[in-house]
């Protein structure tokens, strides 16, 4: 029994050692679109579990499911079939960029 609750115990231990979850928080959005650089005051919050993402902003939350983690890279596909890659930086920075445009891309910062 002893050995039993053991190895139940080890499995837990090393199940949860393999949950990511990612938070950041930004007051500033700095958007752009190849060609210019706006940026704007918005507030709001990034949160990241192994399978689903959350943006806060205001009084809503938008909800993404996660395709894929790869370090500090979540990948989920939009609406229209296409694949966006979200960064989680160390810094606490998060940049957003849709893969068949990447040369435009979002970044939300905390000031």
């Amino acid at each position: 029994m002893k050995t039993i609750l053991t190895f139940l115990m080890l499995m837990f231990i090393t199940i949860n050692t393999y949950s990511q979850k990612f938070q950041s928080d930004y007051n500033i959005v700095i958007d752009y679109n190849g060609k210019e650089r706006i940026e704007k005051k918005h507030t709001g919050r990034w949160v990241c579990y192994d399978t689903i993402m959350y943006q806060f902003y205001g009084p809503d939350t938008l909800e993404y499911k996660v395709s894929k983690i790869v370090n500090r890279d979540v990948y989920y596909v939009n609406d229209f079939d296409e694949t966006v890659k979200v960064l989680f930086m160390q810094n606490g920075s998060v940049m957003r960029k849709n893969m068949t445009r990447p040369n435009q891309y979002l970044i939300y910062r905390k000031d």
